[in-house]
């Protein structure tokens, strides 16, 4: 039985890597505050809408998600 991946990405050094609040990053996402915390602290999961929100800010790839890569992309 093969098991399922799960999509994981260190939110919270990417956004304290660009100096950013917990409530600026969730603006920009277009969630709130908790949620956000809540997938920080891998209490929540990360959406496909969410993801794909995190890829356009952040500016990352999709396969970061599951490498545990963090570099954006310049």
């Amino acid at each position: 039985m093969k098991k399922k991946r799960q999509a994981r990405i260190d939110l919270r050094k990417l956004r304290e890597e660009r100096g950013w609040l917990q409530w600026e990053a969730a603006e920009m996402l277009g969630i709130s505050r908790s949620y956000l915390s809540g997938v920080e602290n891998n209490k929540r999961g990360i959406s496909l809408p969410l993801m794909e929100s995190i890829i356009r800010v952040f500016g990352i790839k999709y396969e970061d998600f599951y490498t545990n890569s963090t570099e954006a992309v310049n």
